[in-house]
């Protein structure tokens, strides 16, 4: 059993949005990771999250407890985002199959860049060894399965990881130096959300 803390921000736009081909083609020099399902229970509540990695064959039963909404945040003149901090537990499940039953299937294609913080400074990993502290960053474009043709939607979204006293300056020092790349890239207030509160967004519109 695992159990850590994350202070994370998202966004997620739709695939006909006008910004999702800059995004793409600024996360074009990092390769993708291999595609995969995410199985996640219809929970119906945008503070909690539930699901198994991975799809029917993983193993790891991941939930995640939104305990603080910080509330909207200004990364870059241009860039706004609801800062959360989330709780989250991870054990091993030998059974987390219902046919099918109360779940949503994603699948994912995800790009992700990973920042270590280094005397308050975030230096961009290469793949050394695990990082003490840091933030990633990642692109993913997320499709629900079996979902009467619904569109694919893009989520960018920065995740704190390390010591509880060093996720905030962690996050902040990834968004500083990404978004420092992009100078006049706009994302809102209104899409930025967790993978839960999209989810419950989703189920409403189905």
């Amino acid at each position: 059993m695992k159990f850590w803390e994350s202070i994370e921000v998202r966004w997620f736009l739709s695939a006909e949005d006008a910004r999702v081909r800059r995004l793409t083609s600024w996360f074009s020099r990092v390769p993708p990771e291999e595609p995969r399902t995410d199985r996640y229970v219809r929970t119906q509540r945008a503070d909690l999250g539930i699901k198994v990695r991975g799809g029917r064959e993983s193993t790891s039963l991941e939930t995640k407890f939104r305990s603080c909404a910080f509330g909207p945040v200004h990364f870059a003149p241009t860039i706004l985002g609801e800062l959360e901090r989330w709780m989250k537990l991870c054990v091993a499940s030998s059974d987390a199959d219902d046919e099918g039953r109360g779940w949503l299937t994603l699948r994912k294609e995800r790009r992700l860049r990973v920042f270590g913080l280094e005397r308050g400074r975030p230096v961009e990993s290469r793949g050394e060894g695990r990082l003490r502290a840091g933030c990633s960053v990642e692109l993913t474009r997320v499709e629900l399965v079996g979902g009467n043709d619904a569109p694919a939607a893009w989520t960018l979204g920065l995740e704190a990881f390390g010591p509880p006293e060093t996720l905030l300056e962690a996050l902040y020092a990834a968004g500083r130096e990404v978004f420092a790349e992009q100078l006049d890239l706009q994302l809102e207030g209104s899409e930025s959300k967790g993978y839960p509160e999209w989810l419950v967004e989703r189920s409403a519109q189905r």
